[in-house]
């Protein structure tokens, strides 16, 4: 019998959006031949969107020669390079020539299950690591020891994954894989500094995005979608010869030190501290086990700047860092940031070059697609999470500074008001139970969340509202407004009792006083 095969290049796995609006799958080949006809992608869980979407623009400049090759080969700067781009989106199709050329390359290898090089795995696993069970690569399963809940899968139930959601997860554990324990894992080698050692070890570093908060400009079809959201690559974190996982022609040394993040593809896929292994079934249309380990015991260089995805905003020390992804933030609390650069942030690099040299149609139509993982660093997965901008352009702080500053003044108001609120409902239900919650340390008092529940989506509304209609005038009083709201919301239904009226009163005075004394001055830019 024939060893099982699923070549990723000419079998379906990627679910796309078509132009009429159905949904199936197509195989990376057919994706990039027929891109300029689909809408999307239309992978359902976000991280492995975001997965899916830097696989494929790793893709797109190697067949467009965007990449980091062609601007060395040309001496190429950014001003040149996004010049290039405009040239390749204004063709409006991928070259058919360019895409099979690339996939039909004898170098690279595009099995799932090849026995010497299966695609984004490490063959070395069969006899460096043990199976550690289907179960540990579906992050939508519950872990072997926790409570089941909505998927019933335990260590002795570990039902076989179908491939296409399996190559799913595998990108996936490449970008959010877990830290802590995974699978043991011994290497014979020799370390950096000539030491001959062996290293069995079960520990895992959790993958480069974990926990992110990752931004994707979105055109009017996958093939704007691609091109626009390509990073420069003109100055790349490391400098060396930029390969994708499946053009190296070895296996990088898991006890030495990880390649060099260059660009595209060390950056968008070169980061990953997961190894892994997958076991199908004999027919290749499931994967029936996993052996998911580390991939290096050297950390990877730190990424110089940001990854041109995210939000970079100053830490507490005043260092920089990648927002992170809150489940309990809506994503509109964040147009300011996509829309001007400050002291204490700076747009996704690729939002930033929305504004450069492409042409105006596709310019003034892209959004911004948002993937949150609300994740701790090492296992705990507490909610993922999805959000689409309007177009952006003309909001730009360099298209129109009023647009940007009015996002940050209205949003700075809803956040402040929001605090106000919440530290006057915590220290009235302290004074009438006697000291029973919202202190320092201490949960916030039963009030507080029915009042956020009711704050956040009114205050959003009002957002929109005045941001459309460029009303950035006195924003904490008509926040404040929806602050008054959403405290009767919470408290209404006990103010038949005397102290919670009397609570309720000092609330609204508290309110009312704050929203006098920190309205912000007129801003000369508006």
């Amino acid at each position: 019998m024939s060893s099982p095969s699923y070549p990723v290049d000419s079998r379906p796995w990627v679910p796309v959006l078509t132009g009429d609006g159905t949904c199936e799958p197509l195989s990376l080949r057919d994706l990039f031949l027929r891109a300029h006809e689909l809408r999307d992608i239309a992978v359902p869980v976000p991280p492995a969107a975001s997965a899916v979407l830097r696989l494929l623009y790793v893709i797109t400049a190697r067949i467009t020669d965007l990449d980091l090759k062609s601007v060395e080969r040309g001496s190429v700067d950014s001003s040149g390079w996004l010049a290039l781009r405009r040239d390749a989106v204004e063709k409006g199709e991928f070259d058919p020539t360019h895409v099979r050329a690339y996939f039909d390359d004898p170098r690279y290898q595009w099995d799932l299950f090849c026995a010497e090089r299966p695609w984004m795995q490490d063959s070395r696993l069969r006899t460096e690591a043990r199976p550690i069970g289907i179960n540990r690569l579906d992050p939508t399963r519950p872990r072997d020891n926790s409570p089941v809940w909505f998927k019933h899968t335990y260590h002795g139930h570990a039902p076989a994954i179908e491939t296409p959601e399996a190559i799913l997860w595998l990108l996936t554990t490449h970008l959010y894989g877990p830290g802590g324990g995974g699978g043991t894992r011994t290497v014979t080698g020799t370390l950096p500094d000539g030491t001959a050692a062996t290293v069995s070890d079960q520990y895992m570093s959790s993958g480069p995005l974990r926990a992110a908060l990752t931004h994707y400009p979105l055109g009017r079809n996958l093939f704007e979608t691609l091109i626009a959201g390509l990073p420069d690559p003109v100055n790349p974190p490391e400098r060396g010869e930029d390969r994708a996982p499946w053009e190296h022609d070895e296996l990088p040394d898991p006890l030495g030190s990880p390649p060099p993040i260059t660009s595209p593809a060390g950056l968008l896929l070169g980061r990953s501290r997961h190894a892994v292994l997958l076991h199908p079934d004999p027919t290749g249309e499931y994967v029936v086990d996993a052996r998911i380990t580390w991939a290096f015991k050297q950390p990877h260089v730190e990424l110089v700047g940001s990854d041109p995805y995210t939000i970079r905003q100053r830490d507490k020390q005043g260092g920089w860092q990648d927002r992170q992804a809150d489940a309990d933030r809506a994503q509109w609390r964040d147009l300011d940031a996509l829309l001007a650069d400050s002291d204490h942030r700076t747009r996704p690099d690729t939002v930033r070059m929305i504004q450069h040299n492409l042409p105006p149609a596709v310019r003034d139509s892209l959004r911004v697609r948002v993937h949150g993982v609300d994740q701790d660093r090492q296992a705990t997965d507490r909610q993922w999470f999805t959000a689409t901008t309007p177009p952006l352009f003309a909001w730009l702080a360099e298209q129109d500074r009023n647009y940007a500053r009015g996002a940050e003044l209205l949003r700075t108001a809803a956040e402040t008001v929001a605090g106000v609120l919440r530290s006057a409902l915590n220290t009235q239900f302290r004074m009438l139970t006697g000291g029973g919650g919202g202190g320092p340390g201490k949960r916030d008092a039963p009030w507080v969340a029915s009042a956020m529940t009711h704050y956040w989506p009114h205050a959003e509304t009002l957002f929109w509202e005045r941001f459309h209609d460029q009303d950035f005038t006195e924003p904490v009083r008509a926040f404040t407004g929806i602050a008054e709201k959403s405290m009767a919301a919470a408290t209404d239904h006990e103010a038949h009792q005397p102290p919670v009226a009397r609570a309720q009163a000092r609330i609204l005075r508290y309110l009312r006083n704050h929203a006098a004394k920190k309205e912000p001055r007129e801003d000369k830019d508006l």
